[in-house]
């Protein structure tokens, strides 16, 4: 479980990750986010999430056999073909100018860092002729031995022939494999890929995303967000109010 606290205006926010449950003591202004439980609480407005989870706790070879055909074959050419170089230590510096243009590309806001985060990030990137192409951006629990992705980007679309997508497509399989088995390294047990939207299934985009996460065959978790309902009103009244900050 991790737990970050922000002050907005005053008030000390708690977000807390990977708890079982929620719990008010102590924590009237917090959110709960992916949380094993699945039942409403009292005190806290709940959201349904679900994700995939591979375990890590196999063999590099059986990890990937357990992947579908199509993406062990795009992880075994990556390898064969030696065109990239993976850093499963990259610094948050390296990842926040590609995610920036990966932002601007699609009108997203760019990256604010939370230093109260720091300890509990980490990057990897994919590097093609020495200039990064993918980043990743997991957020990592020691206790509970999971790693959650927060982030993948890559170079925007409108700068890619046919070709580089393909391979950027290839490349971003593979840094994946590489970064379960970075953190199976460490001691990780369980590798989260930061959500699963089998909702929106007329969006063209998520499914394709969809599609990409479920080839490597993790299992499908239904989680819970939480927020506590004197948190929920204080982001509606600072919404109304244009006074929406935390440092």
């Amino acid at each position: 479980m991790i737990t970050l606290i922000s002050k907005s205006t005053g008030i000390s926010v708690k977000t807390i990750y990977f708890a079982e449950k929620p719990i008010l003591l102590k924590n009237t202004f917090s959110t709960f986010r992916s949380t094993s439980s699945n039942i409403n609480c009292n005190f806290f407005y709940r959201s349904e999430i679900n994700t995939l989870i591979n375990s890590l706790k196999v063999s590099d070879s059986d990890l990937l056999n357990s992947f579908s055909k199509n993406t062990r074959y795009e992880i075994i050419r990556s390898i064969r073909d030696n065109l990239i170089e993976i850093d499963n230590e990259a610094s948050i510096d390296d990842f926040i100018p590609l995610y920036n243009c990966f932002a601007e590309d699609r009108g997203w806001r760019n990256f604010r860092l939370r230093n109260e985060m720091l300890n509990n990030y980490r990057v990897t990137l994919c590097k093609l002729n020495n200039k990064p192409i993918i980043a990743h951006l997991y957020l990592i629990d020691h206790n509970s031995k999971r790693v959650c992705l927060e982030s993948s980007v890559s170079q925007p679309d409108d700068m890619r022939g046919s070709s580089l997508k393909s391979l950027i497509g290839r490349s971003n399989r593979h840094l994946h494999y590489s970064d379960m088995l970075y953190f199976k390294s460490l001691g990780f047990e369980y590798y989260d890929f930061g959500g699963y939207d089998n909702y929106n299934t007329a969006d063209k985009k998520k499914m394709g995303i969809n599609r990409f996460k479920a080839g490597f065959n993790g299992v499908l978790v239904y989680e819970s967000n939480y927020v506590s309902y004197p948190l929920l009103v204080l982001f509606r009244i600072k919404k109304l109010l244009g006074l929406w900050s935390f440092n």
